[in-house]
């Protein structure tokens, strides 16, 4: 009796981390646009003349063909191409940041993923592969001078894919618009699901969270409305800078399971405290 193939999938994927395995091979973690999070083994792929080698930079979009068997943790990465390398020649070192910072918090929180089971729906796989994507070609565009901008985005994105997008139109609590709102009573908190008045957020059992300025609650509604160039956006200060980021990273940290946050933006922090 004859053996019968074992079957593969060919579909697009993201590296989102690759490590070594044993002499010379790698394994690597996937997002793919068909199956979720996948997890492959590229079988010396660290030797130099490797045709997969290429296939497991981070970073890359690739059209990975793998072995599928839903009885193994480790699927057998096969072969592929490379549809889409990030950054080039004259990234910066903040793009290279904010390219690792998504890689791993898609990796580390493994969101909506179907994995090799294919038990769930694919589309909110596709979905968050396509936000991967849209963020790598922006943050890799020579035009890019707004990384940070670009990262924020991909974190708003992130939220909207998982349907936790924060409520910036007005306050969570009475509905009243933000436009109605005196600028020194604007709070945001993770807890009541975005901005809260003053009125609200002093009331008893309520999680009032940070201020909330009001020009960071413009460029909050910037991104829900999906209004800002991230080619030419003005720069603006470093306090507004920290404060969007923190409250992106508060609202993550409580919604997102498994989210902390990526190593990558403390390499971020630590550049910008000895350029003071």
């Amino acid at each position: 009796m004859g053996v019968l193939p074992q079957p593969t999938a060919n579909c697009d994927s993201l590296v989102l981390r690759a490590w070594p395995c044993g002499e010379s091979s790698v394994i690597a973690s996937l997002l793919t646009r068909d199956h979720g999070y996948v997890k492959v083994i590229a079988k010396a792929a660290r030797r130099a003349n490797s045709r997969l080698r290429a296939l497991v930079e981070p970073g890359r979009v690739v059209a990975a063909e793998f072995s599928l068997d839903p009885r193994r943790e480790l699927q057998f990465l096969r072969g592929g191409s490379v549809d889409q390398a990030p950054l080039g020649p004259g990234s910066s070192l903040e793009q290279s940041i904010f390219l690792q910072a998504a890689l791993e918090l898609v990796d580390r929180c493994r969101p909506i993923a179907v994995g090799i089971s294919g038990q769930a729906d694919h589309q909110p796989a596709a979905a968050l592969f396509g936000i991967c994507e849209s963020f790598i070609r922006v943050l890799s565009s020579p035009s890019c001078q707004r990384p940070d901008l670009a990262f924020f985005g991909f974190e708003w994105e992130l939220l909207v894919c998982h349907g936790m997008a924060p409520e910036v139109a007005g306050c969570t609590g009475c509905g009243e618009p933000a436009s109605g709102l005196p600028a020194t009573s604007l709070w945001f908190s993770p807890v009541e699901g975005g901005m809260i008045c003053g009125t609200c957020a002093g009331g008893e059992g309520v999680s009032c969270g940070r201020p909330l300025s009001r020009e960071a609650l413009a460029i909050l509604a910037r991104l829900a409305d999906g209004r800002i160039d991230f080619a030419d956006a003005p720069p603006f200060e470093r306090p507004l800078r920290r404060e969007i980021g923190a409250h992106l990273h508060n609202f993550l940290g409580y919604h997102l399971p498994g989210y902390r946050l990526p190593a990558a933006l403390e390499l971020l922090r630590a550049r910008k405290d000895t350029t003071r």
